[in-house]
């Protein structure tokens, strides 16, 4: 009998161990639903089953994303409108100053022409002043005169275009 155990346990354990591929196990019918699924077949249904959960989570994440989202993205779409903005005032800026520098190059060549006449204007009247001076004595008291009117008159015709 010591025998015949041991021998009942193997036996008993080869059966129930391989009880998938047993033929005896009806595989249809009301029966059915006590069938044994192999590993593989739990292994493909749970990759199905997270293919699902996954596609699910996706597009609930992608949801509830663009809801969080929305404010940042009319944030910065304020946002890129006043750097659009900003970049026109500066450009408008930018060729203010160009216009301004190009007018006051023109207004500095201009005076430096101007003062250039003044200076040799001045050095002319210079000479005839030096000249007037070492032969007043020789000169006419009309001819003394007539220049101190016309002096006179071309100081006061300046004058009047200021007032």
């Amino acid at each position: 009998m010591n025998k015949l155990t041991p021998m009942i346990v193997l036996i008993s354990l080869l059966i129930l161990g391989s009880c998938s591929t047993m033929t005896f196990i009806p595989t249809e019918g009301g029966a059915a639903k006590f069938n044994l699924a192999t590993v593989d077949y739990v292994q493909a249904q749970n990759e199905v089953q997270q293919e699902e959960l996954f596609s699910e989570m996706a597009k609930s994440i992608t949801t509830m994303l663009d809801s969080l989202l929305m404010d940042d993205r009319a944030a910065l779409q304020t946002l890129a409108l006043q750097l659009d903005s900003l970049t026109n005032s500066i450009t408008d800026f930018s060729v203010r100053i160009d216009s301004a520098e190009t007018l006051t190059s023109k207004s500095l060549a201009t005076m430096s022409k101007e003062l250039t006449t003044v200076k040799t204007n001045a050095s002319s009247t210079r000479m005839v002043i030096r000249r007037i001076n070492d032969n007043i004595d020789a000169l006419p008291v009309k001819a003394l005169e007539t220049f101190n009117e016309a002096i006179n008159d071309y100081l006061k015709k300046d004058e009047a275009p200021t007032e």
